[in-house]
């Protein structure tokens, strides 16, 4: 029997109950099989207490593991953290080692003054060391950027006029032919003043002025000088203006045409000077801030090297000493020619001659002051708004009014305008209706054309022929002998009582050629590249200057917002000439721009007025056209422009190479060029540029609201730029004269560096300029607009400055960056501290 089998435990189980007594102890439970002993709890695995352990702690060794994972990243992170500041720290600077780049960063390092602190003096801090580093060359009266990179310019043209090249167009071809002509100055010296006899006969003008009287048997009283056919006569055929100034001007009100106006004379020189001197930094002007700002003093075409005649004027003041100089030029200019027309029937003695020629330059200075007065009177009003509004008359209202003044003034009245505009016009294919054709004439140019008429009916024939043949001969002399140079150079020296070393002759005649052959020469260095490359950039470059103006005008309170809406308006539309003209590389294109221009290699002041007879003839024949808006200078030009009756800003090809642009960092780029831009920008809505609206019409755009709140803001710039003082000359700028300029300084910094910081968001960080590694591209911005007006000046120069409408070089710098707040932000300058003054003049 199975003792397990499972009837006998159902037998054990099911037995009868036994029962006991209730001291007895407790008999053991019956013995059961392995599963209900281990379901009733009695028996325990082998093991069972470390498997409870692990049940019961697992959850804690997964919590700590954790814990301790976290806590090992976080001492990673931590450790990356400080492993990542630690490289960033030691981390090797990005420095651009370009060779833009190594240039920009010599030439501001030899250029600085470090022991001057940036917040007392920026321009000092910036410039102090120019001079000496860029001495400057005895042949100018001032030296900066500016100069030095035209003379650039003259070298360049200058070596590649004198290169033989194949394969050019023709115009460039007559460049090099009129620079060859006028380098021949020993061809010049043989033709003597042969080829200047054969244009004053043309001009109807003796060899000799008739005053000097030769013989004794001249009768002045039947003497008679048709002037006013001289006068055409020289306009027509040297395009230079002899008492009476006429030219055609855009139409102030409608930019699209053209007008006739006429006035004091503008074009007293056409010529290439012997001396070009430092053309400033500005805006193109229209016809009206030409009037308004046009100076008060005759310019004289005179040059250098002293001589003994000039030495003993030192015991006698400035005036006399003028006089005396100029009255000496012209004796001697006069007696040069009688000698060389060799006048068959002379009958005076040494003695008497020099008598009679010191008498006609005494008469020809005597009138030529009593011109001046009459200019100087239409020119000194303060009230610049009367040329505003220019009327327009019919040339018989002319006609009526100047013979009133002349009958007034005990004269008698002659024709003088209708006939002087058909007789300039005779050259051109353009006739004139005297009814509809109205002329512009300024009320002050009116005044003095009423009061020049008057003058001359009373003047003697023999010394208005003496004045006009003066006039002409001392622009013209010049480009002759090398005698006649010399003698200009001497008087040119003794009126500025030093010496001034003459430009070499290549220069000054590669600078001839660049100023009448000017697309030609361009032509010659422009670079097709040029086009693909920097073209794009400077667009770039110029829209965000456009976006940083409108943000700017966004947040100024003086505008209310119909004017600010005007003000985008003109900025959207403002147009941009860039390098050189698109046509300039078109074939063909250069030769029907010079068109009718005829050079000889052997006639070079025959060259000169070939060039400007066909210039004027092509002028008159676009009277009648419209205006097509063309480029307001040369490519070869070291300037920019706006011109206010075009809304149009010029930027010359070489204005876009070093050292204005091509440095090597986008913020110096910003600092020079982009300051350069956003002053042109800012022309557009300065005290004269606000004049014009969108389309450079003289209409009035801003509410009169506007209008008085910029005047009431113009003052503060006004008091500023009057506070500053140039010890060389104990006086101080003329505020109010540099106002415009000053508002577009002003402008130009506030948007070149909006620009800038825009333009950074967008690209990757600056590398840093070798040696100037501790400061920022915000820092370096500001260092790149001093450098710019790094200059060497001279007392003269000063004194000149004195008389522009731009302030000198030192304060255009310092009062732009003293009203910036970022600047003094960026240098950190302790308020009140020069640089960081407590009222600032904010405008845009």
């Amino acid at each position: 029997m199975n003792a397990w089998s499972g009837q006998e435990r159902d037998a054990d189980v099911m037995g009868p109950t036994v029962t006991r007594a209730a001291s007895a102890k407790s008999s053991p439970p019956p013995l059961k099989n392995g599963n209900e002993l281990r379901q009733s709890g009695y028996l325990i695995a082998v093991g069972s207490r470390t498997a409870r352990f692990r049940r019961k702690h697992r959850n804690k060794l997964l919590l700590i593991f954790l814990i301790m994972l976290i806590l090992l990243l976080l001492c990673l992170a931590v450790a990356m953290t400080v492993l990542y500041v630690k490289q960033k720290r030691n981390k090797p600077i990005r420095i651009c080692h370009t060779r833009e780049c190594l240039r920009s960063a010599a030439n501001l390092a030899l250029s600085m003054d470090t022991s001057t602190s940036p917040c007392h003096d920026f321009y000092q801090y910036v410039c102090g060391n120019w001079a000496e580093e860029h001495p400057r060359p005895d042949a100018y009266r001032s030296y900066d950027w500016f100069r030095e990179k035209q003379n650039k310019v003259y070298a360049r043209v200058r070596d590649f006029l004198a290169k033989n090249t194949t394969d050019q167009p023709r115009p460039v071809q007559q460049a090099k032919d009129l620079y060859t002509a006028c380098m021949d100055t020993e061809t010049l010296d043989k033709l003597s003043l042969k080829p200047t006899f054969k244009i004053l006969k043309s001009l109807g003008l003796p060899a000799y002025p008739t005053y000097i009287n030769v013989t004794d048997d001249f009768d002045y009283s039947t003497y008679s000088f048709d002037w006013i056919e001289a006068v055409i006569n020289i306009k027509t055929q040297l395009g230079m203006d002899v008492l009476i100034g006429f030219d055609i001007f855009t139409d102030p009100r409608n930019s699209s045409e053209y007008r006739l106006v006429m006035g004091s004379p503008e074009t007293t020189n056409p010529f290439p000077s012997m001396h070009n001197e430092k053309k400033q930094h500005i805006g193109q002007k229209s016809l009206l801030e030409r009037k308004i700002e046009k100076s008060k003093k005759n310019i004289r075409i005179l040059n250098k090297k002293h001589g003994d005649n000039f030495e003993s004027l030192e015991s006698k003041d400035d005036d006399e000493k003028t006089e005396h100089i100029y009255k000496l030029f012209y004796a001697e200019l006069i007696k040069l020619f009688i000698l060389e027309s060799g006048p068959k029937d002379l009958n005076l003695t040494e003695l008497e001659l020099d008598q009679n020629i010191f008498l006609a330059a005494n008469e020809y200075y005597t009138m030529s002051e009593d011109m001046y007065e009459l200019e100087a009177d239409n020119d000194t009003s303060t009230d610049d708004d009367q040329y505003l509004d220019v009327p327009d008359y019919t040339v018989n209202e002319v006609q009526a009014h100047t013979d009133m003044i002349v009958i007034s003034n005990n004269g008698t009245p002659v024709p003088i305008w209708k006939r002087y505009l058909e007789g300039v016009f005779n050259i051109s294919d353009v006739g004139l209706d005297f009814q509809k054709d109205r002329i512009l004439i300024s009320n002050p140019d009116m005044k003095y054309m009423s009061l020049m008429a008057a003058y001359l009916s009373k003047a003697a024939p023999v010394t208005i022929e003496l004045y006009i043949w003066i006039k002409v001969v001392e622009v013209m002399a010049v480009h002759t002998t090398t005698e006649l140079r010399l003698l200009f150079q001497r008087s040119y020296d003794a009126l500025r009582q030093h010496d001034l070393t003459m430009p070499p002759r290549s220069l000054y005649c590669a600078s001839a050629v660049n100023d009448l052959l000017g697309m030609a020469v361009s032509y010659a260095i422009a670079n097709p590249d040029f086009l693909t490359k920097t073209k794009p950039k400077i667009q770039i470059m110029l829209n965000e200057m456009k976006k940083s103006l409108a943000q700017l005008v966004s947040k100024t309170k003086w505008m209310d917002d119909d004017t600010k809406l005007a003000t985008y308006q003109k900025i959207t539309q403002m147009k941009t000439l860039i390098g050189f003209p698109n046509w300039l590389l078109e074939e063909g294109k250069l030769e029907e721009f010079y068109e009718g221009i005829e050079i000889n290699t052997k006639t070079h002041l025959d060259n000169l007025i070939n060039i400007i007879q066909v210039k004027i003839r092509k002028a008159l024949n676009r009277f009648r056209m419209g205006n097509n808006f063309t480029w307001a200078t040369d490519p070869t030009e070291v300037n920019a422009y706006h011109t206010f009756q075009e809304n149009t800003i010029t930027i010359p090809l070489v204005m876009l190479q070093y050292p204005f642009y091509d440095l090597g960092l986008d913020s110096l780029n910003y600092g020079s060029l982009g300051t350069v831009l956003g002053h042109e920008i800012t022309h557009g809505f300065d005290n004269f540029g606000r004049q014009f609206d969108k389309n450079g019409n003289l209409l009035p755009w801003w509410t009169n609201k506007t209008i008085e709140s910029f005047v009431n803001l113009t003052q503060c710039f006004i008091d500023q730029y009057s506070s500053y003082f140039v010890p060389e000359l104990n006086e101080h700028v003329d505020g109010k004269k540099t106002l415009g300029e000053n508002i577009a300084d002003n402008g130009g910094v506030r948007e070149a560096f909006g620009a800038l910081k825009e333009h950074l968001r967008k690209h990757s960080e600056e590398p840093k300029l070798p040696g100037f590694e501790h400061l920022n591209s915000e820092q370096l911005f500001f260092l790149s607009y001093g450098n710019l007006w790094c200059g060497v000046p001279t007392k003269e120069s000063l004194k000149s400055e004195l008389s522009d409408e731009h302030s000198p070089q030192h304060f255009r710098a310092q009062g732009a960056l003293q009203n910036n707040e970022d600047f003094a932000r960026v240098w950190r300058c302790p308020p009140g501290s020069p640089m960081n003054p407590r009222q600032r003049c904010i405008i845009f």
